[in-house]
């Protein structure tokens, strides 16, 4: 189906949400705010298609994909958009959530039925919360620096994480402590693979063996001084970066989620039954 057309179709749908968002933020002025839900029951609500009250990972994949089409410019000869630094960094966190979807999918499918649960994405709201002042998530990041940091320098070097990738006793270190502000699994040993591949991702090791060069290469990200060492502070930085943006793309999905989920989104065929549901806010 074509850009054009897909805008056709859903055009009458926008002005209907417009309209009644519109409507209803004048009718409110002089209430209470509604308690909104949390952002894991919005998000069941947003990618369960089907309606079959599990999410799978083709459903999230399908959500991710219309995404990607709508940040893709129809005309790239009119510059519309197409250096437009929001829409690129949006388009930047799509292609690094697709990369990581199929293993945040595993970590928060606890019983590995191969979909997700309402009471399973209610650990996104967890880690939302987690984010905010004194949610344990900066502790967290704290402590798990901590442990990787053998000389206790506050710089983290590349022997420093590649041990850390390859040290048993540290990667339990970690998942247990992981554990404790996320329940995921029974017990710390089940956290270990996710744990041990987050840290490679992070600074772009990658691969079954982690190697000092690609180490180097990957943590120019994070590595602002260009001193071969992550600090502390340069963490903090991303940290930050990182948490803004996901509690900016919490607050769009919690406004309108509801609403859109109502609709029933728009799938990629034109009709309706859960397509993306994102797309009129980003």
């Amino acid at each position: 189906m074509s850009i054009t057309r897909y805008a056709s179709s859903i055009l009458p749908l926008l002005l209907m949400v417009a309209t009644i968002t519109i409507s209803s933020v004048h009718s409110q002025q002089f209430q209470q705010p509604p308690t909104q839900q949390p952002l894991g029951e919005i998000l069941h609500q947003l990618l369960d298609k089907d309606k079959n009250q599990k999410v799978t990972l083709d459903e999230v994949n399908s959500q991710v994909d219309m995404l990607e089409l709508i940040f893709n410019p129809v005309d790239t000869s009119s510059g519309e958009d197409s250096n437009n630094k929001e829409v690129n960094e949006y388009k930047q966190l799509l292609s690094g959530f697709k990369s990581a979807a199929p293993t945040l999918f595993n970590l928060l499918d606890i019983n590995q039925d191969k979909s997700l649960s309402k009471s399973e994405l209610a650990h996104v709201t967890k880690f939302e919360k987690a984010l905010k002042k004194g949610g344990g998530m900066r502790e967290l990041l704290r402590d798990v620096f901590a442990i990787v940091d053998e000389n206790t320098d506050e710089l983290l070097s590349v022997d420093e994480i590649v041990n850390g990738c390859g040290n048993d006793q540290m990667i339990t270190k970690i998942s247990t402590r992981v554990l404790e502000l996320f329940p995921l699994r029974s017990d710390a040993d089940e956290l270990k693979d996710f744990v041990s591949s987050s840290i490679e991702s992070i600074v772009g090791g990658g691969g079954a063996v982690v190697d000092k060069e690609s180490l180097v290469n990957g943590m120019k990200w994070i590595d602002d001084d260009g001193d071969g060492h992550i600090s502390k502070k340069e963490v903090g930085k991303y940290y930050n970066l990182a948490g803004k943006k996901f509690m900016e793309i919490s607050k769009t999905i919690k406004q309108l989620g509801p609403m859109l989920a109502m609709f029933g989104g728009m799938d990629m065929n034109g009709g309706s039954g859960g397509g993306d549901a994102f797309k009129m806010d980003l």
